[in-house]
This record gives structure tokens, C-alpha cells and sequence, in this order.
């Protein structure tokens, strides 16, 4: 667990390698699949990918982050997003979700 929390620190400050970027954010979210895979209730599940969310989202939104980087997040963010609604089976995670679905609407990234 502690090694998905190092590379989403890593993620969330930007990845400096250009070309393996696309590579280290695979691993990412496949350890953030493989982590959620291991847990055993829902609500566990849903708690991982939808901080895997918050994560690329807020990376997203960082304009100190490099604009490659940023772009590389959000081609990626529809992924976490997607497994957390699957998980997503009482009101309280439901709200949580459209909650960060409204803040995406509503704040636009810089320079995207």
C-alpha cells in the first residue's frame, strides 16, 4: 500500500520523464487495480479508485505541473473514475462522486 502512495506523490507532482510517462501512469493505475482487487468489501474498492481520481484530478488542475503531464492525467482519468462508479453501491459514495463530477464541470484546468 505504502508503494501506490509513493507513486501517486510521484504522479500528483508530475512525472519528468516524457517518454515513459504514459508508461509510469499505466503502472499506476494498474497497481491501484491490483491493490482494490486484494480488498474485499466494495466500499474498500470504491475508497482506492476514487482516490485515484482525486489524485489525476488534482493533477490535473496544478499549473505548476508540466502541460504534458497534465494532458497525460486526464487521458487517464476516465479509468479510476469509471471503477469507482462500478463500486459506488450506496448514496454516500454516489454523492462523493458527482460531487468531484460537478467540480470537474465546473473548475477548468489552465492551459488545457
Amino acid at each position: 500500500m505504502s508503494s501506490i502512495r509513493h507513486t501517486a506523490q510521484r504522479v500528483r507532482i508530475g512525472y519528468k520523464d516524457d517518454v515513459l510517462n504514459t508508461v509510469f501512469l499505466k503502472n499506476y493505475l494498474d497497481g491501484v487495480t491490483c491493490v482494490a482487487n486484494l480488498l474485499l468489501r466494495d466500499r474498500d474498492k470504491f475508497s482506492v479508485y476514487k482516490n485515484a481520481v482525486e489524485v489525476l484530478y488534482e493533477t490535473v488542475c496544478d499549473p505548476l505541473v508540466s502541460q504534458q503531464w497534465r494532458h497525460s492525467c486526464l487521458d487517464h482519468l476516465y479509468k479510476p473514475l469509471l471503477k469507482a462508479e462500478c463500486y459506488a453501491h450506496n448514496e454516500s459514495d454516489r454523492i462523493a462522486l458527482a460531487r468531484i463530477k460537478i467540480d470537474m464541470n465546473t473548475r477548468r484546468p489552465v492551459d488545457l
